[in-house]
C-alpha cells in the first residue's frame, strides 16, 4: 500500500513537472501590476508628483528640487512677517526716541504695551494659522499613511516577511491613528495657549508667564522624543525579532521544497528564490517611494517652521538692539510655540521613516 501511495504521488508531480508554467509565470506579474498601480493610485491621491517608476530614477538633486517647489511658495510668508516685525520694531522705537522723556516713568509701561500689542497683532494671525496647517498636514499624513501601509505590507508578505509585516501594519497604523487624534484634541489647545501665556507675559513683565510657557515647551517636546524613541527602538526589536523568525521560515521551505519534490525539486526552490528576490525588490521600492512620498509631505511644512523660528530669532535680535525687551520676551515665547509644531511634524515624520527602514531591511533576510 505504501509502494502505491508513493507511486501514484511520483506520477502527479512528473505529470505537474511536465505541464507548461506560463500560468504560473504569469501570476507575479498580476500581483506586481496591482502593487504598482495601488500605489500609484496612493501617490496620485496626494497629488505628490511621482510614480513607481519615477522612484528608481529619482536622484537626490531632482529630489530636493521636488521639495524646493513645494516649498518654496511656503516662504513667502515668513519674510514678510520678518519685515512688519522690524517695521513695528523700528517705528517704535523712533516713537520712543523722539518723544523723549514724555515716554518716561510711568508712560514707559504704557509704550511697552503698545509695542507688544502691535508686534501681537502682527504675527499672532499668521501663527494661528501656521499652526492650523500643521494639524492640517498631519492629518494628511495620516490618511496618506492609512493608504500606503496596506501596499507595503502586502509587498513585505510577497516577499515571506509575514510576522515582521504584521507587526509593522498593526503598531504603525496604530501609532499613526493615535497621534492624529492627540493633536486634534490637545495640540491646537496647546498652541493656542502657548501664544496667549506670550502676549500676557510680554505685557506684564513681572508674570512669571514665560517661564511657563518653556515649561510647556519642554515638557510637550520631550514626551514627544522620548515617546518616538522608545516607540521606534520597540519597532525595531520587534521586526527584528519577526524577520529573523520569517528568514528561517523561507529557508525551510525551501530546504522542504528542494527535498522533498523529486526530480524537480531543486528548480522549484531556484524558481521560490528567483520570484521572492523580484518581490523583495519591488517591496523596497514601495519602501522607498512611501519615505519619499513622506518627505514630500511634511519636509515643505518643517522648512517653512523653521523659517518662522528664524524669523522670531531675528525680530528678538532686533528688539534688543532697539531697547524693545517686551518685544523681545514676545517673539522668543512665539518661537516656543514653533518648536513645538515643529518637533510633533519631525518626531511623526522619523517614526514612519525609521519604521519602514526596518521593515525593508528585515524583508530580505529570508
Amino acid at each position: 500500500m505504501k509502494n502505491i501511495i508513493i507511486a501514484a504521488l511520483s506520477f502527479v508531480l512528473l505529470l505537474a513537472a511536465a505541464v507548461p508554467y506560463t500560468a504560473l509565470a504569469d501570476e507575479p506579474e498580476d500581483i506586481y501590476a496591482e502593487l504598482t498601480e495601488q500605489l500609484d493610485d496612493a501617490l496620485a491621491e496626494f497629488d505628490l508628483g511621482i510614480g513607481y517608476d519615477d522612484v528608481t530614477e529619482l536622484g537626490f538633486g531632482e529630489l530636493m528640487s521636488a521639495i524646493w517647489d513645494r516649498a518654496e511658495a511656503r516662504l513667502a510668508a515668513p519674510l514678510r512677517l520678518l519685515s512688519a516685525i522690524l517695521l513695528v520694531i523700528t517705528a517704535a522705537s523712533v516713537l520712543r526716541t523722539s518723544a523723549g522723556s514724555a515716554l518716561g516713568g510711568a508712560a514707559g509701561g504704557t509704550y511697552d504695551t503698545v509695542c507688544v500689542m502691535a508686534a501681537a497683532a502682527v504675527a499672532a494671525p499668521q501663527l494661528i494659522d501656521v499652526y492650523t496647517d500643521t494639524l492640517a498636514e498631519i492629518e494628511v499624513c495620516g490618511g496618506f499613511i492609512i493608504v500606503f501601509v496596506p501596499v507595503f505590507t502586502a509587498g513585505a508578505v510577497m516577499c515571506g516577511g509575514l510576522t515582521s509585516a504584521g507587526v509593522y501594519h498593526m503598531l504603525i497604523l496604530g501609532a499613526s491613528e493615535l497621534l492624529t487624534e492627540l493633536s486634534e484634541s490637545y495640540l491646537m489647545p496647546v498652541l493656542g495657549a502657548t501664544a496667549a501665556l506670550s502676549v500676557t507675559g510680554s505685557i506684564f513683565p513681572d508674570s512669571s508667564l514665560e517661564s511657563v510657557v518653556g515649561l510647556l515647551k519642554k515638557a510637550v517636546t520631550w514626551s514627544i522624543t522620548l515617546v518616538m524613541t522608545l516607540f521606534t527602538g520597540f519597532v525595531t526589536l520587534k521586526c527584528s525579532i519577526a524577520g529573523k523568525a520569517d528568514g528561517v521560515a523561507v529557508k525551510t521551505v525551501k530546504t522542504v521544497i528542494s527535498g522533498a519534490v523529486p526530480v524537480v525539486g531543486g528548480a522549484v526552490s531556484d524558481a521560490y528564490a528567483t520570484v521572492k528576490g523580484s518581490f523583495e525588490v519591488i517591496g523596497s521600492t514601495v519602501g522607498a517611494a512611501g519615505v519619499i512620498g513622506i518627505v514630500l509631505l511634511l519636509l515643505p511644512k518643517i522648512l517653512e517652521l523653521f523659517a518662522y523660528r528664524g524669523v522670531m530669532c531675528l525680530g528678538a535680535a532686533a528688539a534688543d538692539m532697539f531697547s524693545a525687551p517686551s518685544v523681545s520676551k514676545l517673539l522668543k515665547s512665539f518661537d516656543s510655540g514653533l518648536a513645538i509644531a515643529q518637533c510633533v511634524l519631525v518626531c511623526y515624520a522619523l517614526m514612519f521613516l525609521i519604521s519602514s527602514a526596518i521593515l525593508a531591511q528585515t524583508i530580505g533576510q529570508g
